[in-house]
């Protein structure tokens, strides 16, 4: 009996140590991250997540490695990210991820988040998502307006517009009118004449900014998806911000950017206007990845002109700003070359430093 009751002691000594060790290595994560967090804040890393899309009708042919490697067929070494979400991941796990570096834009930075990967990998439904269970677009204007209300010094006022990028053509998808924009630079700026901004004030201003934006979008039948995007969509905020005490002025902007799918022409079975179409696109993708390389290696010269992509997107890649990617994956092994292709994609771009981030603040009132 004594030995039993030893043995009985013995087992809850173990599982208390158990418990104090699982304790200390949850501790010892989250401070890596922290610390992992800070570095790449410093550096100015394009921060890369990997989502890989549920599917009922097939089985994941990728293995997840905890929460940063993923392994795919065939492969010896692991792919790593910054995080890599399992089919099984929220919208709102997604979300949390990146809420730090979105809700930076408030304190007057400029963010930039893009979802890239092949159609059907389930970019639109994170960038965007049903009503019932909104991505990472909705979420986080729900979260400016409840961070602006919070802030009692400062008087904020936030402005929305909404693009698309279809064959090289800009388009305001809140407006009436279907007449391309002009992009031009402006000192460090980009700027489209005639572009609507739309107030942002209540969940209400949301809802209709969206539904027209989405009502006015190009979208397509293709192999790969029966109402596939064929365009980029580039939905802008702006957050002015003026406090009330020193009169200091911030501006923000988040660009939110679900690109269009980044699969081959053969496996679309394109042809006529969709394969016009899709060589833009192509393009486009192929300027944002040469982009990503010549930031990666220091060149003297970025290619941002290349395309209308690129160009707009100069002042969230071009040092000062914060970004972020999501690349998007499929499950299935039919699409394991473009899995594997849109993986090595992002690898690429989470090797680019942008150097830190700033600020733009004013110390002087507007209009002053």
């Amino acid at each position: 009996m004594q030995g039993v009751k030893k043995i009985y002691a013995c087992d809850l000594n173990l599982g208390e140590e158990v418990e104090e060790l699982k304790s200390l290595y949850t501790r010892e994560a989250l401070q890596r991250k922290l610390l992992y967090n800070e570095l790449q804040e410093l550096r100015g890393n394009i921060r890369v997540f990997l989502r890989c899309r549920y599917d009922s009708r097939s089985q994941c042919c990728l293995k997840f490695l905890g929460d940063n490697e993923v392994l795919a067929p065939n492969s010896k070494k692991p792919f790593t990210f910054d995080k890599v979400f399992s089919p099984k991941s929220s919208q709102e796990e997604v979300y949390e991820d990146a809420r730090a570096v979105i809700m930076s834009c408030v304190d007057g930075y400029n963010v930039c988040i893009l979802a890239y990967g092949q159609t059907g990998s389930g970019k639109t439904f994170t960038m965007q998502g049903p009503a019932n269970d909104p991505g990472v677009n909705v979420r986080s204007l729900k979260e400016l307006l409840n961070v602006c209300e919070q802030r009692e010094n400062v008087t904020y006022n936030l402005k929305a517009s909404m693009i698309e990028i279809y064959n090289e053509t800009v388009h305001d998808l809140l407006s009436d009118t279907v007449n391309p924009l002009e992009v031009r630079a402006q000192g460090t700026k980009i700027v489209m004449p005639g572009l609507i901004e739309m107030q942002v004030k209540s969940l209400q201003d949301i809802d209709q900014i969206m539904k027209l934006g989405s009502k006015n979008r190009s979208v397509a039948a293709t192999k790969m998806n029966s109402q596939s995007s064929r365009s980029h969509l580039i939905f802008m905020v702006t957050v002015e911000g003026q406090d009330k005490t020193t009169g200091a002025c911030s501006t923000g902007t988040l660009t939110l950017c679900d690109l269009a799918g980044s699969e081959r022409v053969s496996k679309t079975e394109a042809t006529g206007q969709r394969l016009v179409e899709a060589a833009a696109i192509n393009k486009s993708l192929s300027s944002l990845g040469q982009v990503f390389t010549a930031l990666k290696t220091g060149q003297l010269h970025v290619p941002y002109r290349n395309s209308k992509l690129t160009h707009i997107l100069q002042p969230s890649l071009g040092g000062d700003a914060k970004a972020c990617l999501f690349v998007m994956v499929s499950p299935d092994i039919e699409n394991l070359s473009e899995t594997v292709s849109t993986m090595q994609f992002g690898s690429n771009a989470q090797q680019v430093q942008l150097g830190q981030a700033k600020k733009n603040i004013s110390n002087n009132p507007r209009g002053s």
